[in-house]
């Protein structure tokens, strides 16, 4: 029996340098020779796990992305009926997203998508996944209201999350997340009260 492949290890070591230097360099200022020192191996190990620059950046955005796609679908099927959009609000706003590589990774690769096609859309459709999520679950939460209105508090509550995750990645005091959380809960109020 051979020994078990160090391909899936690897590959997370060199996305995550990969995140570490984009956090830091942007995602334009990245080479394979910096994710190669950031992550302490030598470029032609970069190459033969992930390949060319083109190929890492796409499972880049493929596992920065879906990292945090997959964790707000997770708390919307695990949390309470009734309260499943609160589930939501309560992760895009805590702690979980206070500023990281990964959210300096974000917002790099959303400067990027106005200049790449591909990417803009890979990245529109899992926020457009997301906004669809929160617009789900406000609409199993509080059944019965104007498609519309469900839309647009998901739209609002992702806006303010995203500016809220932005301003936190420029320094803004960490208690700015309560307020944020507060008035996306009231987003989340305004959906149960409407008729």
């Amino acid at each position: 029996m051979g020994r078990p492949s160090k391909a899936p290890k690897r590959i997370d070591e060199v996305l995550d340098a990969f995140t570490r230097c984009v956090a830091r360099y942007g995602l334009e200022g990245v080479t394979l020779q910096r994710v190669a020192d950031e992550a302490g191996m030598a470029r032609g190990h970069i190459r033969h796990y992930v390949g060319n620059r083109d190929e890492l950046r796409e499972l880049f955005a493929q596992r920065i992305v879906g990292r945090y796609a997959g964790r707000a679908e997770q708390l919307a099927h695990a949390g309470a009926a009734g309260r499943r959009a609160e589930a939501i609000v309560g992760y895009f706003f805590g702690e979980e997203m206070e500023p990281s590589d990964d959210n300096a990774a974000i917002n790099a690769i959303l400067g990027a998508v106005r200049f790449d096609d591909a990417l803009r859309e890979r990245i529109r459709t899992v926020y457009t996944g997301l906004e669809t999520l929160l617009r789900d679950a406000l609409a199993d939460d509080h059944p019965g209201r104007p498609p519309a209105t469900y839309h647009d508090a998901a739209y609002q509550i992702l806006a303010l999350a995203y500016g809220h995750w932005t301003f936190a990645e420029m320094g803004f005091p960490a208690d700015r997340a309560q307020s944020a959380h507060r008035l996306a809960l009231t987003i989340v109020d305004a959906v149960a009260t409407s008729r």
